[in-house]
């Protein structure tokens, strides 16, 4: 059986690392840009991609499967302006978005897209960075029409990663990857946070030198191994905000943690370092404690997040 022909529209670092990843698979590929002239085009190009620069003919050159990854939904509508006159320019298609957005971005791209013709429409989420798409590594959540659906295009999908189908509503794959997202970022915030500390404490000690006053070394012998043995703990979190088990601590109290993230955000105040990204944690901490005592969990917290 032939291998389907897919057009890309989108050729950033994703996009770029996502044709990339279908070609090597032995895809045909066609690939849109709003630049023509940047290095990843000349690189698939090389590599046996076809550029059209016409996004109305470089849509009708797919068989099937049209992928947009862009910046924002904006570059969408923006890159897909001149189909706007035509409600058939995407006529049976399927459209797999994997632009970044939110929930409602993605309903109403799915809205936008239907409208023009298009078959069938899933949103996704690429849950690791360029260079890691396509490896073992590598997995996709995916959302709309149904399961069976999917099932459709997933084979063609495969080489990008293992797929994830979440649900029917298309908004349902932002919400799961803006989710992961948000504890990363979390995360980062915290880990720069205490770097800081960390590079304060090393100058403070007399380290002028570059080797003196390095932050990988504790990084790797404290940090890290702290925030690998913790990995679990967030599922224990999720289990507990499931079964509203608010007044198990798991042997570690709220009232006992505040106090540490009070100690945190006291001790940048002390160094001078920044430590306001953990302020608003520390906020809503001290609510919980005010109102319900300070024996219970920590998870209650995500409770209190609800608006």
């Amino acid at each position: 059986m032939p291998y389907q022909r897919v057009t890309c529209i989108g050729i950033g670092n994703m996009g770029a690392a996502l044709a990339s990843t279908l070609l090597k698979a032995k895809s045909p590929l066609t690939i849109w840009n709003r630049t023509a002239n940047r290095p990843q085009i000349a690189s698939l190009v090389e590599s046996g991609a076809e550029f059209e620069g016409n996004i109305e003919s470089a849509i009708a050159k797919s068989d099937d499967v049209v992928i947009l990854c862009v910046l924002d939904y904006d570059a969408i509508y923006h890159a897909f302006a001149p189909l706007d006159s035509s409600p058939t320019s995407l006529a049976g298609k399927t459209v797999v978005n994997l632009t970044n957005g939110t929930p409602r971005e993605a309903r109403k791209a799915e809205e936008w897209m239907k409208a023009h013709g298009a078959a069938r429409y899933f949103d996704g989420g690429v849950m690791v960075t360029p260079q890691l798409v396509g490896t073992p590594h590598s997995f996709v959540v995916y959302s709309g029409e149904s399961e069976d659906g999917f099932s459709g295009v997933s084979k063609l999908l495969a080489p990008l990663g293992a797929a994830q189908y979440v649900g029917p509503d298309a908004g349902a794959a932002a919400i799961q990857d803006l989710a992961a997202l948000a504890a990363m970022y979390g995360m980062f915030c915290g880990a720069f946070t205490g770097m800081g500390l960390l590079k304060k404490q090393m100058r403070q000690a007399g380290g002028e030198g570059e080797e003196e006053t390095k932050v990988l070394p504790a990084v790797e012998k404290v940090v890290v191994p702290l925030l690998t043995a913790l990995v679990p703990y967030v599922s224990l979190l999720a289990k507990s905000i499931d079964e509203e088990t608010w007044d198990d601590n798991m042997g570690n109290p709220l009232g006992m943690q505040l106090a540490g993230v009070k100690n945190i955000i006291r001790a940048c105040e002390e160094e001078g370092v920044d430590g306001k990204g953990l302020e608003f944690l520390s906020s809503v901490m001290q609510k919980v404690v005010d109102e319900r005592g300070g024996d219970g969990g920590v998870a209650v917290v995500g409770k209190y997040l609800l608006k």
